[in-house]
């Protein structure tokens, strides 16, 4: 079912382009170190619109939200909002003035309530003790305002959806006079059904003046919800245009500054002659799995498509040996192996990319170079003493194979854009030499450009006899990389089927077929 977007009326975009800005950036520069990262940026935006700001990774997106934000201060040029020259030293004058932000990596705190969570900092009183009843019903009132009626407020903020928490969030923007809301990937864990209740919020949002700006490097997305879409490349402005002005053609060339095949894809179906790389045969688990056979060939590219909860992730982490294995069996090359650890899956040449790069993936103080090798510490070290020559090798190999862009393989990976951190995983991931690749949402909030060059890496791997075992939320993505797919609902397999069969309406319908049970 396609996202239900805000009505998009051309005559009254345009009528608010020739009104006032509410938000005016006029010559931002911002630079860390010797990496300029803006370059003269002039933007207006106004109230009642929303934007989509589009750009490859470590074009200049974040750091743009953080200025308007309050959170990082430029180097030179200036921000006026609400008809003021501002100098924001802290995010809190921002959120006062009436922008809120909403991370992508959102900031609630798990172990505390709803309630407690919407009104941090700022709890109901009365004659010095917190007002618990004033705050449910403020945070009724403020859940009520989202559509986020259904959520308790006395819940534990953990253990909600991640579409519920961002719910939250934007409900505690709410507690101040909103004027600008900005959204960081807002969908990048939500499913389609969670997406249109978001864009029926901004609808809302939208109609009430608010101005509402996100970061997204989904294009469909962008031309069906934004008024007006903005790229940036490299730190410059390269087009700010209203959305009916645009396609998608046209967006990914201003972000690459290239042309990028969106269409190309490997999907040659593997012979049955070739042999079984990976078998998988009963595996269950009670948490989630239930009764799964799966096959994967050598230079074969397996789908895992499912919804949120299908059972993907646990099921690649099981295989990895990071969850056990109550029932089931598994044979590697034909003979029968279970992973007692991660450390031993690797010993046999199974290497997993986890989910969520930044939790689970990167260790975000150590240098790139450390993180590349963190797989293979003890292939490189000798009587327990690294061996700086090997090490200097396997590190140039994985950056150049990857195509990983640093200043220096030296400095933190956490300073590297979102695609970049995301090709150094997966050099660790190619350091052991694996015999299967397992890759849980492989390109998970990187742009365009760098989403191919990982495609390009993947294919090149199953040409050399790897099998690759891959989870995506996104159906395109599967039919895009994938030689053939297995789609998961409920911990079951729903449907297996070969690149000639993809069909986005039987993928997508098959991952509903087992919900209700």
């Amino acid at each position: 079912m396609p996202l239900q977007a805000p009505h998009t009326d051309p005559a009254r975009t345009s009528a608010l382009r020739g009104a006032e800005a509410l938000l005016s950036l006029r010559g931002i520069c911002k630079a860390f170190g010797v990496a300029r990262v803006l370059d003269g940026i002039d933007l207006d935006f106004h109230g009642g619109e929303v934007v989509g700001l589009l750009g490859e990774n470590g074009a200049g997106k974040s750091t743009l939200m953080n200025i308007v934000s309050g959170s990082v201060t430029p180097d030179t040029g200036t921000v006026a909002f609400d008809g003021e020259v501002r100098a924001w030293s802290h995010p809190r004058q921002a959120m006062e003035s009436g922008i809120a932000f909403v991370h992508q990596e959102l900031t609630s705190i798990g172990a505390m309530t709803v309630k407690e969570n919407l009104f941090l900092g700022d709890y109901c009183t009365r004659r010095g003790f917190i007002d618990t009843r004033a705050m449910h019903a403020g945070a009724e009132r403020l859940l009520a305002q989202v559509g986020a009626a259904h959520i308790d407020p006395d819940a534990e903020m953990g253990r909600l959806r991640i579409a519920d928490q961002q719910s939250v969030e934007i409900a505690k923007a709410l507690r101040s006079d909103l004027k600008m809301l900005l959204l960081d990937e807002p969908t990048s864990s939500l499913t389609a059904h969670e997406a249109q209740a978001l864009f029926r919020l901004v609808n809302q949002l939208k109609a009430r003046g608010v101005a509402v700006m996100f970061i997204t490097h989904k294009l469909e997305e962008t031309l069906q919800v934004c008024d007006r879409v903005i790229v940036l490349r490299d730190g410059r402005l390269v087009s700010d245009r209203a959305t009916a002005d645009t396609n998608r053609a046209t967006m990914v060339a201003e972000m690459a500054g290239r042309e990028i095949r969106l269409d190309a894809g490997r999907r040659t179906e593997v012979s049955a002659q070739q042999p079984v790389r990976l078998r998988i045969k009963g595996l269950y688990s009670s948490a989630l799995l239930k009764d799964i056979d799966l096959e994967v060939r050598e230079g074969e590219v397996l789908g895992l498509f499912g919804l949120v909860g299908a059972g993907r992730t646990e099921l690649l982490e099981t295989v990895f040996g990071a969850r056990p294995v109550e029932q089931g069996s598994f044979e590697l090359d034909g003979q029968a192996f279970v992973a007692r650890s991660p450390s031993h899956a690797l010993s046999q040449g199974l290497s997993l990319m986890p989910e969520g790069r930044k939790t689970n993936g990167i260790f975000p103080n150590l240098s790139v170079a450390q993180n590349i090798t963190a797989s293979v510490l003890r292939k490189i070290s000798s009587y327990g003493f690294l061996d700086g020559h090997a090490l200097a090798e396997q590190v140039a190999q994985g950056v150049d194979h990857c195509r990983v862009s640093a200043h220096d393989v030296g400095q933190p990976i956490g300073e590297l854009s979102g695609g970049n951190q995301q090709k150094a995983i997966l050099a660790r991931c190619l350091a052991v030499g694996p015999r299967v690749l397992l890759l849980d949402e492989p390109t998970h909030g990187v742009d365009v450009g760098a989403k191919e060059q990982i495609y390009q890496l993947i294919e090149q791997l199953a040409a050399k006899g790897v099998a690759v075992l891959f989870a995506s939320s996104d159906v395109l993505e599967i039919m895009r990389l994938a030689s053939s797919a297995v789609v998961l609902s409920n911990g079951r397999v729903a449907d297996r089927l070969p690149a000639s069969a993809f069909n986005p309406v039987r993928i997508v319908g098959a991952a509903f077929r087992y919900l209700d049970q």
